[in-house]
């Protein structure tokens, strides 16, 4: 019987170590998706960077990850972020009601300058236009208001030291320009609008400028710290639970859907920021597969395609990323 026991004992602890051993050796899980991404990302025209984080385990895959790209309108979440924590400070409420005219004029997306003077949304509505419809101008008032040394100085304090701002849109987009038509430098809005668009830009200057824009290391994140921004938002240590909770369900109202949620099933959730400017197309946010939450930030500059092509890619790359943990059980 003693004999019996003491055999037993051995076997259990020979199928231990074995299974021990080849859990030591095998690749972590998310290592398996590297090969598939690495693919995509080396078919890409130009340059991308990808980072994944499973939010649930802690795990975490990137290519690319920690280079710093320019991140467009993606810097709206950050400022989002910063606006929050200022509203918990005290410093203004989600009610305050901000008259807008002539002078919050800006260029670039957004319906607030199509609309008539006067108008007087809440902090909440700007916040929202500024996400959901990536209101330029509700970002520039928002941004002043919470000033963009603010916001960087959040970044860091979360140890997010690749995630900068520094500029209002309007101040970007005219950099932007400035690249293709030295005369815009220093503008006013109402000088860039009224100056007469008699110059052609070549193919060959606008890919100039965006390469001399792209180097600028202004407004950039790394898109390790975006997923890492994300995953802090959805355990409400961004700011406030209550506050982030607020968060998600703005970036969950996003109404432009193309990029990374293009091929996802019906039943997929996900709650993004895209953000476009001349060679970069971006998108992140958090894709929940089967409840799951999974932090991703895709972001591309230098691109050589049309940017529906870019956004095709960056819709398979999600898919991919998506039907890996479809499968995982």
């Amino acid at each position: 019987m003693k004999t019996r026991t003491l055999y037993s004992l051995l076997l259990l602890c020979s199928i231990s170590f074995v299974a021990f051993g080849q859990e030591q050796n095998s690749p972590p899980r998310l290592e398996r998706l590297r090969p598939r991404l690495q693919e995509l990302a080396d078919a890409f025209p130009g340059a991308l960077g990808v980072a994944v984080r499973d939010i649930k385990t802690g795990e975490e895959i990137s290519i690319n990850g920690d280079r710093p790209f320019p991140m467009a309108s993606v810097y709206k979440i950050p400022i989002m972020v910063e606006v929050f924590r200022q509203i918990e400070a005290k410093k203004f409420s989600l009610d305050d009601r901000i008259e807008v005219g002539e002078e919050q004029r800006t260029l670039g997306s957004g319906v607030l300058t199509l609309l008539s003077n006067g108008l007087k949304p809440t902090i909440k509505d700007l916040i929202t236009l500024m996400i959901v419809l990536s209101d330029n101008e509700a970002t520039d008032i928002l941004l002043k208001k919470a000033g963009a040394e603010n916001v960087t100085a959040a970044m860091r304090s979360m140890g997010l030291n690749n995630i900068r701002v520094d500029r209002t849109t309007f101040e970007l987009i005219r950099d932007y320009i400035g690249f293709m038509d030295e005369s815009a430098r220093g503008k006013t809005y109402k000088e860039i609008i009224a100056a007469p668009r008699t110059r052609q830009v070549t193919p060959e200057k606008q890919a100039e400028a965006e390469r001399e824009f792209a180097k600028m290391m202004k407004d950039v994140s790394s898109p390790r710290d975006m997923a890492l921004l994300l995953e802090k938002i959805y355990k409400g240590e961004a700011a406030s639970k209550e506050s982030c909770r607020m968060m998600m369900a703005i970036l969950g109202q996003q109404m432009f859907n193309q990029r990374l949620p293009r091929y996802l099933p019906d039943s997929a959730r996900m709650a993004h920021k895209t953000g476009t400017i001349g060679s970069t197309t971006n998108d992140a946010g958090i894709m929940f597969v089967r409840g799951n939450p999974i932090a991703i930030a895709v972001f591309t500059v230098d691109k050589r395609a049309a940017r529906g092509e870019v956004e095709e890619q960056m819709g398979r790359l999600a898919r991919v990323v998506y039907d890996f943990f479809d499968a995982v059980k």
